[in-house]
């Protein structure tokens, strides 16, 4: 899938979550985890066309800090060309799905698949006039097939699981007053079935951690985090060094928001606090900002999840690969690579990502303004007197 349709899901996504949470508008990869999807990392494989039991390509969850679920929506997984087309939701006091618990419940099929195999995409409709008329100008490729007189009709009836459980409140809802979490995370499945993550073939076993294009939207509410507040706030108006870095990282120690999305190699994001994004081997360091390309070892313009030649890619040294392949560039990086508060554009920091600009803006110039300074440039946009990768690099608080 291109990446003006990948675009269209990160943002979509980005645009309901503010209407669910009311915070602000912001994208990037943050927070986006398989196991917030109730999906195993392999579950979009690029050999698996199939669904995994209770895995969502869209979800919603209220959590405490604990991890206790009291309220979750998800749109099913699908299988390869196949259209969204069932969710559930639940509700509980308890913040959890044991039998004896209290919980409201459901799930509903619509048994509609209105886009036929070897049409558009699901996602890919709401980009068709742009392909088009890049295509009739001479710019861009042949858009997808997109005949409407071949959409179908509901075939059956939808059908609705409800699930009412009476029980005893174990007071546990108390938890969302001392910590809250609210996720919103969406990936490239939903685009009719879409399956592009590494298949653990071909020296990608160690690269396995979901799909490869995805977001989310995240707020966070910590009360207890205020106090050690006042210290490190003394300890900044006082210059010390760790304190200006504390206060840097996490200006808002009690409520936090932000997230974003990466689509073909392209990742863009806003965060009120510093998040892990990706965790590599530790190859380079312990920790990196995403957008700080300093120490970064960069994989072929060709190595990607997509398919096996593109797996094969990693380590093909006629295109500059290792042969230890997408392992080796998930083992040098570093163990936490992380995005800083404020606003972030930056390549794809995950082995898996298709970059879709030229190969001249590979890896894409970067961009970060926020609490920790300034970043600017590399790859095709190189700063005089920058670091290693021609990079500005301004960090007054050392973050």
């Amino acid at each position: 899938m291109g990446g003006q349709q990948r675009l269209v899901i990160i943002v979509a996504a980005a645009a309901l979550a503010v209407g669910l949470t009311g915070t602000a508008f912001a994208v990037s990869t943050g927070g986006y985890k398989p196991n917030k999807q109730d999906c195993p990392a392999n579950a979009d494989a690029n050999t698996f066309h199939g669904t995994k039991p209770g895995c969502h390509n869209f979800k919603l969850n209220v959590s405490d800090s604990a991890g206790h679920r009291y309220a979750q929506f998800g749109i099913d997984q699908e299988s390869q060309n196949t259209n969204p087309q069932a969710f559930d939701f639940s509700v509980t006091p308890n913040g959890a799905a044991k039998k004896n618990d209290p919980k409201l419940a459901g799930h509903v099929d619509t048994h509609w698949q209105p886009l036929p195999p070897g049409q558009c995409g699901f996602f890919s409709l709401a980009t068709y006039p742009l392909d088009l008329v890049n295509y009739l100008a001479g710019q861009g490729g042949k858009p997808c097939t997109l005949d409407p007189t071949k959409w179908q009709l509901p075939s059956q009836s939808p059908t609705v699981t409800p699930t009412v459980a009476t029980g005893t409140p174990n007071g546990s809802l108390a938890g969302l007053l001392t910590g809250a979490d609210i996720y919103l995370g969406a990936d490239d499945n939903l685009d009719s079935g879409e399956h592009d993550g590494v298949d653990g073939k071909y020296n990608t076993d160690k690269a396995v951690n979901g799909p490869s294009d995805g977001g989310n939207l995240e707020v966070g509410w910590h009360p207890l985090a205020a106090s050690g507040w006042s210290t490190v706030l003394v300890g900044a108006l006082m210059g010390s060094p760790a304190a200006l870095a504390a206060l840097g990282e996490n200006p808002m120690p009690l409520f936090d928001a932000g997230g974003g999305a990466c689509a073909d190699g392209i990742c863009v994001g806003a965060y009120s606090a510093r998040r892990t994004i990706y965790q590599g081997g530790g190859g380079a360091g312990a920790s990196r900002d995403a957008y700080n390309y300093d120490g970064k070892t960069w994989g072929p313009y060709d190595c990607s999840s997509g398919d096996a030649a593109s797996e094969k890619a990693c380590s093909d040294p006629a295109k500059g690969g290792d042969p230890a392949g997408m392992n080796a560039y998930r083992a040098k990086e570093a163990k936490n690579v992380v995005v800083e508060p404020g606003v972030q554009v930056y390549e794809d920091p995950d082995p898996q990502g298709s970059p879709v600009l030229p190969t001249s803006l590979y890896p894409l110039p970067a961009l970060y303004v926020g609490s920790c300074g300034v970043v600017l440039g590399g790859s095709a946009v190189q700063v005089p007197g920058g670091n290693s990768k021609g990079q500005l690099v301004v960090d007054p608080a050392k973050c």
